[in-house]
């Protein structure tokens, strides 16, 4: 008997070198073909469809190399002096050149666009393709160098620009679906350019989702904003829906409940009132919204949906089908591939992989903390939680998660992301191995909440004073019936057992050479001698 699960590895290994051999078989006459036997160039089912926005320098350079489909030879005492902080390439700027300032024009990135087809044949198209992605990357590579600027990371994969490629080929209405909270960083205007290049008739459609966040006060400060730029828009959430959903159930049951128990009463008609630009569509109103861009009646009317990791495009889709027809992650990046589904017969939608585009008006940490990028995959978490403290007030991260931050004088002092962290994970009890609390376990549970809104804050439109448009209210958290208490708690949480006055004596003193005096006989010292030749007892 031979060891167990010898055989079947044998047949796995037989049977990944067959599949590796495969070759698919076509036939005489391409009208029979499946549409997955077709030799159009594209192997749909091992398509690389992993996002990339970051990659280290070797790979990255391979990878460009690749695209512009160049080999390259080690060449030796060909070298290039590098900083050893920064990591930049030193050249000889003897010429005294400065950075260009990017004009508002310049600063609205572009994104890549697909070159004319028509009369090219499945490799020539794949390879204008790669060509012109790869003079994008140089154009967004130029505007880092040259300019006084820092391009954010963005995709760079070329699969997923094929994937919005072709949604908005087959779309007649592309919707951009933004976060209500930072609706403009998420809006690519670029984006609705290029959706009018390909064609006019096409409709743009700027849906601000997540509008569960704002007030009618913040809806009608942006919708007066986005009305004044000519900007077609629409507020919807996902999460409001479901509650419209459980209380249209609600009041379903109690009209039966009624009419069993024989209450009839004569109502006048009630009128529906008008809808308004800040109201928070329903799925029902959604649906008339799509009808609204057709042509005539008769017209079928495909619905593309692109926008950023994480701002909702499945989740939206979702409640307009009143089903789970999309997979939903709040992690960034869950859609691989574009697909279409049937809404109703006349109305199509068609969802695209969430894109990174390029932009120069965010940092990575903005990007992190608006949910764009993985807050898992994160290395670095002071800059990010950094700009946390910047956007949420100390008062608010106490009454949130019951810390008891230091303070001088009565009043808040300035306070870090250690600090905070500190707090937080003393409090938790998340240590680490050495005693010492996790910073980064908190860091990351800290900047989920702020994602999914339980930390909350919105942006003003511009032209509107920020903390007039988004006010954090003073909420009252623990009472002390004395201050040393709390300065005790807070001293708990930093992980310091003694008061500042203490340390300050502590310090103070530790720096003197004090002896203990005892009366009576006076302790002998111990001589060192420096020349035997000196020493009187030697000689005896």
């Amino acid at each position: 008997m031979g060891k167990k699960g010898g055989a079947v590895l044998g047949q796995n290994l037989l049977k990944s070198k067959a599949q590796t051999k495969k070759v698919r078989r076509v036939a005489t006459q391409e009208g029979y073909l499946h549409n997955t036997d077709l030799q159009d160039g594209y192997d749909w089912g091992k398509l690389n469809l992993q996002s990339v926005t970051e990659d280290d320098t070797y790979t990255d350079f391979m990878n460009t190399a690749e695209l512009g489909g160049r080999e390259f030879d080690a060449e030796r005492l060909n070298f290039k002096e590098v900083a050893a902080q920064t990591g930049q390439v030193c050249i000889d700027n003897n010429e005294g050149n400065q950075l260009k300032v990017l004009t508002e024009e310049e600063k609205l990135l572009p994104i890549p666009r697909r070159p004319q087809w028509t009369g090219l044949t499945v490799e020539q198209l794949k390879e204008e393709e790669n060509k012109n992605f790869l003079e994008w990357r140089r154009h967004l590579s130029s505007i880092d160098e040259d300019y006084d600027c820092v391009v954010t990371p963005y995709e760079k994969n070329l699969e997923f620009w094929r994937q919005l490629w072709r949604v908005i080929e087959r779309s007649d209405l592309v919707i951009q679906i933004v976060d209500s909270r930072h609706p403009l960083l998420f809006r690519s205007q670029d984006l609705e350019k290029y959706v009018k290049e390909v064609s006019t008739l096409k409709q743009n459609l700027v849906l601000i989702n997540k509008a569960d966040f704002l007030t009618e006060e913040q809806r009608k400060g942006w919708a007066e904003y986005l009305t004044k730029e000519n900007i077609n828009f629409a507020f919807f959430s996902a999460i409001s829906e479901e509650d419209l959903n459980i209380e249209d159930e609600e009041e379903k049951i109690m009209t039966k409940e009624g009419e069993d128990l024989g209450e009839s009463c004569s109502e006048e008609p009630v009128h529906k009132r008008s809808q308004s630009k800040t109201d928070v569509l329903t799925s029902d109103q959604m649906v008339d919204l799509f009808r609204s861009f057709k042509r005539h009646k008769t017209e079928d009317i495909t619905v593309g949906f692109i926008g950023y990791p994480n701002v909702g495009k499945s989740s939206t889709i979702n409640k307009l089908l009143c089903a789970k027809k999309v997979r939903v992650s709040e992690t960034p990046g869950k859609t691989k591939h574009f697909q279409t589904l049937i809404l109703t017969d006349d109305i199509t939608l068609c969802d695209c992989p969430g894109l990174v585009m390029p932009s120069i008006c965010n940092s990575k940490a903005g990007m992190v903390l608006q949910g764009i990028l993985p807050i898992d995959q994160l290395k670095d978490h002071v800059p990010v939680i950094t700009l946390l403290l910047s956007f949420i007030p100390q008062h608010v991260l106490e009454t949130k998660y019951g810390l008891v931050l230091p303070r001088e004088i009565g009043v808040h002092a300035k306070l870090t992301s250690e600090i905070l962290l500190t707090a937080a994970g003393t409090q938790r009890g998340f240590m680490t191995a050495r005693g010492r609390p996790d910073q980064s376990r908190v860091a990351r549970i800290l900047l989920k909440d702020y994602v999914c809104g339980k930390l909350l804050y919105c942006e003003a439109p511009p032209g509107l004073d920020q903390d007039i448009f988004h006010k954090h209210e003073m909420e009252v958290g623990r009472v002390w019936k004395d201050e040393a208490d709390q300065q005790a708690e807070a001293r708990r949480l930093q992980q310091e057992n003694k008061t500042k006055a203490e340390q300050i004596d502590n310090n103070f003193f530790a720096g003197m050479s004090l002896g203990a005096h005892a009366k009576g006989k006076k302790s002998k010292k111990k001589t060192k001698v420096v020349n035997t030749e000196l020493d009187s007892k030697q000689h005896v």
